[in-house]
């Protein structure tokens, strides 16, 4: 019978394992690297898929409430989370998106 750190290690070797498959490698791969995280990428949309994903994962292996997966996932990203490869110029944008649609309101 696993524990339940059992349990949340296997998660979180899946959860690397789901980011870094676009790269083609693994935990196994990263696992003696303290830096793995910095040295690969993603954009925006497919860390927003990596977090969706990562939700049901934990709701259904670790029977988590929604939100508290969101929660851990946030946390995840903001220890482990590959470095997002957008440009200055897609923040500006996002930004003034974001003002143009409060000014709106």
């Amino acid at each position: 019978m696993s524990t339940k750190r059992d349990k949340t290690k296997e998660v979180f070797v899946e959860l690397v394992n789901l980011q870094l498959a676009p790269h083609d490698k693994t935990y196994e791969d990263v696992v003696g690297d303290p830096e793995w995280y910095m040295r690969y990428n993603t954009t925006r949309e497919d860390e927003k898929a990596f977090m969706e994903a990562g939700v049901e994962i934990l709701r259904k292996k670790l029977r988590m409430t929604k939100k508290t997966a969101e929660q851990e996932m946030s946390w995840f990203i903001l220890q482990w989370g590959l470095t997002t490869n957008q440009t200055i110029s897609d923040l500006k944008k996002d930004v003034n998106t974001i003002l143009n649609s409060d000014l709106g309101d």
